[in-house]
């Protein structure tokens, strides 16, 4: 049944009366499938550079057929869990792959509203909201987004030196206020900077990161962003108190490098390296899909599907809006309405498919909790920026668990990992994996790691008479060096490395002289636009880079010199 919610609530007045809430148990499965954006001749899912695909951004959630928002039942985790909504830099800037600044507002603007849900907006502890690479007082390591790139190092959707780079993680504007929640990934971060030789102190700056992760409250719905052309499900257990009557389901898709010829903004380019980053992100608007389904009486839902559209969001994320239909929205694979493929499921041919079932009876009396899940982190997939993670699933009696909830956190680096209750929910959601019979094992790919550092992986299996205890596995990931994308294009082009001692001192040089002089720092903008493509045309040349360092060598031992005294 796929009523109108108007029809839906005159039929609901009309029915016979209803079972009392919470009589039977009712289960809500929604499933979809996401598509990828492709170009003429493209058999399946191709990369391609000038038009990246980083899969969508998702939402889903129930409503009354009035609006009033009732429950979350996923957001995918940039948003979720890595904050993207609300994060340092300008919301207009440029993109790429894991880009490490510029809140994207547009990301899910329905979902962010209808929850009403408000936070402190994060902002750049510097206040320089365009820019990308002078951050280094206030910077610390980075372990999930990526340097800001050119557009000519887009290669592919996953090649990014994640791990290798130190950002701003911004502070709290008490006067401002964002509908998305921080980022809550950075647990326990400030006790756990690596030294690094720097120019300008430690670079070991965390900001207010410290308290976002007790800001972040809908990481417990957080999910990996769903692989094209597989079928993603989200179940819900319909509260015992939901009152019966009509609702809704709403998915909203977002994506970013989804432009049309009707929707198409400017992004601006970083005003201090204003080659980094690639245009084309702020396209197409989220689009949502509305099914909507009766709960309880005679008139309950059992099966539901949405084929098209519902509405589409507001294009810059600055309010909850939706704008109906207008025939301007993409429907090719992978963009606008077909972000999500149409596939045949419950209720028919659809987008987004909804079916309600009883939930299945338990006897606690002679069942008790899933015992402890078996984790570990088998050493030859533990990486320097990524790990692969082992899961031996437990059973509910002869069933599957309902769910699994597992979650990592850095840790210190002796001692053991004493966890309660509070402590694990601090802990960042993983990637979910699906309940399957006991003795399956599953793999979990986790990836944005931090170099040369510990981390605890903890897992619970929630079950129908309880929780099971949580069980956990600790692993150290290798070392890399750490970079800083720092401005000095040339001189590390010339000496082969932003670490080189020359470009340190070269960097000293260039703080002191812009602290003191207004002609030194627009000096210093003009080298910004213009030295990386001059470090492009000398990488190609051995001859050149010696003639630079030959330049700069005795600018840079004098710099030493003046740097000691």
């Amino acid at each position: 049944m796929n009523l109108s919610a108007a029809m839906a609530s005159m039929l609901w007045a009309l029915a016979p009366t209803a079972s009392p809430p919470g009589a039977p148990c009712t289960a809500v499965e929604v499933s979809f499938t996401t598509d990828c954006l492709r170009k003429p001749g493209d058999a399946g899912c191709v990369f391609h550079a000038d038009a990246p695909d980083f899969g969508p951004q998702i939402a889903v959630w129930v409503e009354r057929a009035d609006g009033t928002f009732i429950d979350t039942l996923m957001v995918t985790n940039a948003t979720a869990i890595y904050g993207i909504g609300n994060r340092p830099g300008d919301w207009n800037l440029r993109s790429g792959p894991r880009f490490p600044y510029g809140r994207r507002q547009m990301a899910l603007p329905v979902w962010a509203h209808a929850r009403g849900k408000t936070y402190p907006l994060v902002v750049m502890q510097d206040g320089m909201e365009d820019h990308l690479g002078q951050h280094e007082d206030d910077s610390s390591p980075e372990p999930h987004f990526c340097r800001p790139m050119l557009a000519t190092e887009i290669v592919d959707a996953v090649t990014c030196p994640s791990g290798t780079f130190r950002s701003d993680k911004g502070r709290l504007d008490p006067s401002a206020v964002s509908y998305y929640p921080p980022r809550t990934d950075l647990f326990d971060s400030g006790s756990l900077c690596p030294p690094i030789i720097e120019d300008r102190g430690t670079s070991c700056d965390d900001g207010d990161s410290a308290q976002y992760g007790f800001l972040d409250d809908v990481d417990a719905v957080a999910a990996a962003t769903p692989p094209f052309g597989v079928q993603t499900s989200r179940g819900w257990i319909v509260p015992a108190a939901l009152a019966p009557g009509p609702y809704d389901v709403v998915v909203e898709v977002g994506k970013e490098f989804d432009p049309d010829d009707g929707h198409r903004l400017p992004s601006l380019p970083p005003s201090d390296v204003p080659d980094y980053g690639a245009e084309g992100n702020l396209g197409q608007p989220s689009v949502i899909f509305r099914v909507p389904i009766v709960v309880g009486g005679a008139l309950a839902t059992t099966e539901a599907a949405a084929a098209h559209l519902d509405g589409t969001g507001d294009a810059t994320g600055a309010t909850g809006a939706i704008s109906p239909p207008d025939g301007t929205i993409s429907t090719a694979p992978g963009s606008g309405e077909g972000r999500l493929a149409t596939t045949a499921g419950p209720g028919g041919l659809g987008r987004v498919h909804v079916s309600l079932s009883a939930c299945e009876p338990f006897d606690c009396a002679s069942h008790g909790p899933p015992g402890a899940v078996p984790v570990e982190a088998p050493a030859d997939g533990v990486k320097a920026t990524s790990a692969t993670l082992r899961f031996h699933q437990v059973g509910d009696g002869a069933l599957p668990v309902l769910a699994y909830e597992a979650r990592f956190a850095r840790v210190g680096h002796t001692g053991d990992v004493s966890l309660t209750a509070e402590d694990f929910a601090r802990w960042t959601p993983l990637p979910g994996f699906a309940p399957a019979a006991p003795d399956t094992t599953s793999d979990v790919a986790l990836d944005g790691l931090a170099p040369q550092t510990e981390y605890a992986v903890g897992v619970v299996a929630h079950g129908r008479c309880g929780d099971s205890p949580i069980s956990y596995a600790r692993f150290t990931t290798p070392a890399i060096k750490y970079v800083q994308l720092s401005g000095c294009f040339v001189a590390t082009a010339a000496f082969g490395s932003p670490l080189a001692e020359e470009v340190n001192s070269l960097r000293r040089l260039r703080d002191r002289a812009t602290a003191a002089s207004g002609l030194a720092r627009a000096a210093v903008d003009l080298y910004y636009r213009e030295g990386p493509a001059a470090a492009r045309a000398l990488a190609t040349t051995d001859v050149g880079r010696a003639v630079v360092r030959r330049t700069l060598a005795p600018v840079a031992a004098l710099a030493a010199a003046l740097w000691r005294e």
